[in-house]
């Protein structure tokens, strides 16, 4: 029972066990608690129990150690009638008695801080009296519960770095997840910083959130016919490259690593697309323009990336793609093979409108399209343009990598040589910027 709250049921046993004149040791053992919790339960929530008497006032002598056996007179006044000052409720008590002592009871200064159980209350005791009353006690504990969860536990410092950090994040683009995890001085989690986004008291709101549209657009139900098919995949050939292949032979040869494609269209009058390359295990993104979306693009792109890694490490980490059946990407033996013939990977292929079958390039996707906004064209965009959305993409702070950036561990396992060939560069966290990349160009271009 230890770390947990306590019930109105121990309160009562606490009550109880005062009353009887148990031990605190007794009690704490009756309800698993230990002493101290008890002791100061029973301080905390005690209250004062003030008697319904027929005595209008009281002698402010009552509050003396010495009221009983007290025989002074005209302690205030020389004129004053009364035989005894402890019979005058008027008496100016303890200011102008130099024989005053303040009456304390034992019982209350220490456990069990209450009258609850005394023998000596209903008879001759004049002095302040406290009762532990479990039903009250429970009552006002609920009540402090709640009123600690209300409002924010901020100093108006903490508030104001909080709310201008969150800010200068949210103006770049950036996530919770990332600002609250390259802001240790801020000292909040990823989900005390939704919190307090979605209270309404900082800056930044609910509807600042960058996924804030996909939650309240409805979702389109798309009915794919089981005879969906490019026309260009009608005489294609996949025995052996299947999505069930796929799982096989991940499974059957212990796969760690595999390689993921897709190509984003941006808009139908255009020819040209962009391929997304990715390393799941990372959220690795390499990015390349295609003029042309056909299959001689693609088998130059996957080139490019070959020679800048080297067989070895393309064997390793892209040694299995895994793609969806455009036409682009018919062409598996130039994407298997390389220019000597030699075999650098597997490539399988999903079922027809499967894209959960490979979630992880449609989530980059998504990241892309923050740059590149869905039918927005692409014709005027530069492969350096690609290069600099792919370095912002794999600078972001991921929670899944524990707090880490794609390219922290790409550096790790493929080398900073490597990095610099495929053009990736590091981004301080504070210089990510998640703009339309039109947007960021024209503003890099203001700085300097």
């Amino acid at each position: 029972m230890k770390n947990k709250h306590m019930t109105k049921e121990m309160r009562e046993r606490i009550e109880k066990g005062i009353r009887e004149g148990e031990s605190l040791k007794d009690i704490a053992k009756a309800i698993d608690k230990d002493p101290t919790t008890i002791s100061k339960e029973v301080l905390k929530h005690r209250s004062e129990f003030v008697p319904q008497s027929s005595v209008q006032k009281l002698s402010p002598c009552t509050k003396c150690d010495k009221f009983l056996r007290c025989n002074l007179t005209k302690v205030c006044s020389n004129e004053c009638s009364n035989r005894q000052c402890r019979s005058c409720y008027r008496v100016d008590v303890p200011n102008r008695c130099s024989n005053f002592v303040k009456a304390v009871c034992k019982r209350l200064e220490r456990f069990p801080y209450v009258c609850n159980g005394c023998k000596r209350r209903n008879r001759s005791c004049l002095l302040r009296k406290f009762d532990y009353i479990p039903t009250s006690a429970h009552r006002q504990y609920e009540k402090e519960l709640h009123e600690s969860r209300q409002g924010l536990n901020l100093t108006g410092d903490e508030f104001k770095l909080i709310d201008d950090t969150l800010k200068q994040g949210f103006d770049k683009g950036q996530s919770i997840n990332h600002i609250i995890a390259n802001n240790p001085k801020l000292g909040i989690s990823v989900k005390t910083g939704y919190n307090y986004v979605n209270s309404g008291n900082f800056q930044v709101k609910h509807n600042d959130l960058p996924n804030y549209a996909n939650h309240i657009l409805k979702k389109r139900k798309i009915i794919v016919p089981k005879e969906y098919e490019y026309q260009e995949n009608q005489n294609m050939n996949r025995k052996g490259r299947e999505y069930y292949d796929y799982l096989l032979y991940v499974d059957s040869n212990d796969i760690i690593y595999h390689g993921e494609l897709d190509c984003v269209g941006i808009t139908k009058d255009y020819v040209g697309a962009l391929l997304t390359i990715i390393v799941p295990k990372w959220s690795f993104l390499l990015l390349y323009k295609l003029d042309i979306k056909d299959m001689v693009h693609v088998n130059e792109c996957i080139n490019v990336v070959y020679e800048a890694i080297g067989y070895d490490k393309f064997n390793k980490y892209l040694g299995v793609l895994l793609t969806d059946r455009g036409p682009e990407f018919n062409d598996y033996q130039g994407i298997e093979f390389d220019t000597d013939g030699i075999r650098r990977c597997h490539l399988f292929y999903c079922d027809s409108g499967q894209s959960t079958q490979k979630p992880f390039v449609e989530r980059i996707n998504r990241e892309i399209r923050r740059y590149v906004f869905k039918g927005q064209s692409v014709e005027k965009l530069t492969q350096d343009d690609c290069n600099l959305i792919a370095s912002y993409i794999n600078n972001m702070t991921l929670d899944g990598l524990g707090n880490k950036s794609p390219y922290e561990f790409a550096k790790r396992f493929l080398g900073e040589d490597i990095l610099e060939k495929l053009n990736i560069k590091y981004i301080k966290p504070d210089d990510l910027i998640i703009k339309n990349i039109d947007m960021i160009k024209y503003e890099l271009k203001k700085s300097k």
